[in-house]
This record gives structure tokens, sequence and C-alpha cells, in this order.
């Protein structure tokens, strides 16, 4: 009992030292506060396929996160193969980050809205970067180039992407001894959103046979429990 009250002792007070030092190491995960002092180092601009031709980007420029808002009109589906172009573009010729540490990799994620996510507690937004529900898509993730100042992608508006408003989030890992930490961070909140639509392309085939054995299951459910009175009666 003393041993694991004295092991108990030496781990609150590990912790305790490592927080006292500030390393980003032993803060893992990273918060958005953390790298508040680095941002705004990114233009992030988005396109989309709003018309007939897919292949034609128009710019999108709508600063309202409500589904509802004009500006967000036509919504994008899968169904239509439609694709979000998104760009994010370095203003200075060097990118700084927390700490000074060395950047290695960027990852650009598809973020809800505030109000698409209200009364959602499963797309919840949280400071720490790692628990983080409101940032379910992955448009892109690659290595940074030292030589490169601009990352591009044109990405397929995935089936099960939901109906929502939706906003770009550009993050930043370094690499921090054994671990890989985010070290700078920009969105385009109150700046520009896109919208998404889900429409309902199921098969015929596939509710027809959902509506049978919807309507056969009870049936079974009923024999069984007759011929199980009727069973226990005759005894």
């Amino acid at each position: 009992m003393a041993r694991c009250l004295s092991l108990a002792v030496a781990l609150v007070a590990l912790v305790g030292y490592a927080a006292a030092t500030g390393n980003i190491e032993d803060q893992q995960p990273t918060s958005y506060t953390q790298l508040a002092p680095v941002k705004g180092q990114w233009d992030i601009t988005l396109k989309a396929t709003k018309t007939a031709d897919k292949a034609a980007f128009e710019p999108v420029d709508c600063a309202e996160p409500k589904i509802s808002a004009a500006c967000n009109k036509p919504l994008l589906t899968a169904d239509a193969k439609d694709k979000l172009q998104v760009t994010a573009a370095l203003k200075g010729k060097t990118l700084k980050t927390i700490d000074d540490l060395t950047p290695k990799r960027v990852v650009i994620k598809a973020c809800y809205s505030k109000p698409s996510a209200t009364d959602r507690p499963w797309r919840k937004s949280n400071d720490v970067i790692d628990k983080d529900k409101s940032c379910p898509f992955v448009i892109k993730s690659t290595e940074l180039n030292v030589s490169s100042t601009s990352y591009s992608i044109d990405w397929p508006i995935p089936k099960n992407m939901t109906k929502a408003a939706w906003y770009a989030t550009v993050l930043v890992l370094c690499e921090n001894g054994t671990l890989n930490s985010y070290c700078q961070f920009d969105n385009t909140v109150n700046k520009t959103y896109f919208g998404t639509n889900i429409i309902n392309s199921t098969p015929t085939s596939m509710i027809i046979a959902t509506a049978v054995c919807a309507s056969i299951g009870p049936l079974f459910l009923a024999s069984y429990f007759i011929k199980d009175f009727m069973g226990r009666k005759k005894q």
C-alpha cells in the first residue's frame, strides 16, 4: 500500500513538472488556443462545381454559416458528382510555427459550421484538436514541401457527407522528438462557407427488400409466440 502511494505521488510530481516546463511534447495533443499566436499565415480559397459542367470551378464566396443562406445555393452533392477545390497559399515565404518547430505536414479538413453543429454532440467542437468532432473529413494530407508555398486539391464530395454548411481548416504538423504535434492552423471561419446536401439515391429494389423484411419479421415473431403458447397449453 505504501509503495503504491509513493508511486502515485511520484507520478503527480512528474505531471506537474511537465506542465511547468511548457514543453509541447508533454502537452499532447495541441489546442487551437495554443496555436492562436501563429494563426493568419494562409490564404485559403474555395471553388466548387455549381453548374452542369463538372470540370468548371466557380469561386465560393459565402460568409454565411447557415445552410439556408442564398449564397450557399446550389448545395453540392455526391449524386451530382460535385467537387470542391481548396487552395491554401502562404502569405509569406516561410511558415512560422509555435515554439519555432520544424513543419513536416499539411492537413486540410472540412469542418461543420457552428449552426450545423448546434444540438448535435457528435459534431461538437473542442479546443483540443484531437478531440474536435467538428472536422470529420480530411480533404488532403501531404508532406510539406519547403520549396512550395501553395497547396491545392480537387476533392469529390463524398457520399457520406451530410446536409450542412462547412468551412475549411488548414493544420500543420511538426515533428517534436518522437511525436507529431500540431504547430500552426488557419481556417475560413467568418469568411467562406460551402453547403452540401443529401439526395436519396437508394435503389428501389433495396427499398422493396427492406419493406418486405420489415413486414415479415413481426409475422415470424407472432407465430413463434402462438406456437410456444399452444405447446405450453398442451402440457
